[in-house]
């Protein structure tokens, strides 16, 4: 399913807003003034399909309801006055109740979330919410999200940043759901790209106070270690091609029929168009310099060799066709970069992800990098590797860090990738740059009664 529009009801108590998407364009841009609610919007969006309640529960409005491309849709409401009982005095917080049904109205089903939470324990380690990357506690069980200044709990703390904590499930709230409402979010696959993007999770520590308690590492650094890994899975997947290929070789040799290009003339052509396709993949780092070897075809051979190797050329088609969707994605960030960037070049390694060199030479650290150009690497990789067929992502304020001329491009950059890729983007953004001449893609937050 994709999401064909989006609405709000008394957001923040104040607004209604209504959000169409492109379905054709595949691109919605919500711009507004400040506090009119597009972080907001997409965090809705974020906690409904991605088991976030706690954002559901901590932004104030009414209904929230996403409608669908195939006529359904789901909506998600707060009962007036119903909440779940505080802990030790506390107010308690916000139930929610969740409807799925058709635009007819047939097939209604509703759900509400009631399950309590078990107590936390008074031994809970908080620091261990200090090391969280953007919240800063401002009380003895309260902390501030700088991002957006909203006000956490522990509770939410904990449900929000779980992932983040090496902590025992009974600190986690449970979602007990039924399974329409389950079935409903997993067919829409929703990633949300917040405008903290220069820090990411790493790798479980080994040691140290708590054992596996997660370090965060640039983004930068994960995403090119991330990039390697996709390399070197493709590679396995051609490794594994090639061989069963080369297993069937003499059957398929003795069982081959004659085609329009089993001849001298027609074998030459795509002998030719394999070694261009070969320095293609070289130069994205998809194959080793020494696997670019040029096949030359005798001036004359006779009918039995040009059948020969005529399967032969079917064969390294067929391989090289596994990695070009890689070898697409990997061009189309070599290319905005290295035009993007001043004085400094990019490469793809199989091993190391992606490296920089500078105009003399030198090797420099993606670490190294500023800020505005680790955005826009960790933007595009986040978009051209990390995305799936249909998936709809969410942008916040692309324009990051983004000189204006960058942020000018940015758009026909992601038309790019989203054709490449096929998936679905609502983003949000305060500037004119990021639109362009896309006015007909936007859609405006406006005042109440507007």
């Amino acid at each position: 399913m994709r999401v064909r529009e989006v609405s709000v009801t008394k957001l923040f108590g104040i607004f209604d807003h209504r959000i169409p998407t492109n379905l054709e364009d595949r691109i919605t841009i919500i711009h507004g003034p400040n506090g009119f609610g597009k972080t907001a919007l997409l965090r809705l969006l974020d906690g409904t399909f991605n088991f976030h309640s706690a954002a559901l529960r901590a932004i104030p409005f009414e209904r929230f309801r996403v409608d669908f491309d195939n006529r359904s849709y789901l909506e998600v409401t707060k009962p007036n006055g119903a909440r779940r009982r505080g802990r030790k005095g506390r107010p308690g917080v916000p139930l929610l109740r969740f409807t799925y049904g058709k635009s007819q109205g047939e097939d209604v089903q509703v759900y509400e979330d009631k399950q309590e939470r078990e107590e936390i324990e008074a031994d809970f380690p908080l620091s261990m919410l200090d090391r969280i990357p953007n919240i800063e506690r401002i009380g003895p069980a309260e902390w501030l999200h700088l991002p957006d200044n909203e006000v956490l709990s522990l509770d939410d703390a904990l449900e929000r940043f779980a992932e983040y904590l090496p902590v025992p499930r009974r600190f986690v709230r449970s979602h007990p759901e039924v399974e329409w409402l389950k079935a409903v979010r997993s067919d829409v696959s929703v990633r949300f790209i917040q405008t903290q993007r220069l820090v990411s999770r790493g790798e479980p520590r080994r040691a140290g106070r708590y054992e596996g308690e997660p370090s965060m590492v640039p983004a930068v650094r994960r995403y090119s270690q991330e990039l390697a890994r996709a390399i070197q899975a493709k590679l396995a997947e051609y490794a594994a091609v090639s061989q069963s290929l080369d297993r069937s070789f003499p059957a398929r040799l003795v069982s081959q029929r004659s085609t329009t290009e089993s001849t001298l003339e027609g074998l030459r052509e795509k002998m030719d168009r394999l070694g261009e396709k070969r320095a293609r993949l070289t130069e994205a780092g998809l194959l080793a310099q020494e696997r670019d070897i040029p096949f030359e075809i005798p001036g004359q051979i006779d009918e039995t060799k040009v059948g020969v190797l005529s399967v032969y050329a079917s064969d390294v088609e067929e391989k090289l066709s596994v990695l070009d969707e890689m070898a697409a994605k990997i061009e189309l960030l070599k290319k905005v970069i290295n035009e993007r960037f001043l004085y400094k070049q990019m490469a793809i390694s199989r091993d190391e992800g992606f490296t920089f060199t500078t105009v003399d030479g030198h090797s420099l650290s993606a670490t190294s990098l500023s800020s505005g150009e680790q955005h826009e690497v960790v933007l595009l990789c986040e978009l051209l590797f990390s995305v799936k067929p249909n998936l709809l992502v969410l942008i916040d304020e692309p324009e990051i860090s983004l000189h204006i001329a960058w942020q000018e491009q940015f758009l026909k950059d992601l038309e790019q990738m989203t054709k490449l890729s096929g998936f679905d983007v609502i983003l949000a953004t305060h500037s004119p740059q990021i639109v362009s001449d896309r006015w007909d893609l936007t859609v405006e937050l406006r005042r109440p009664g507007e």
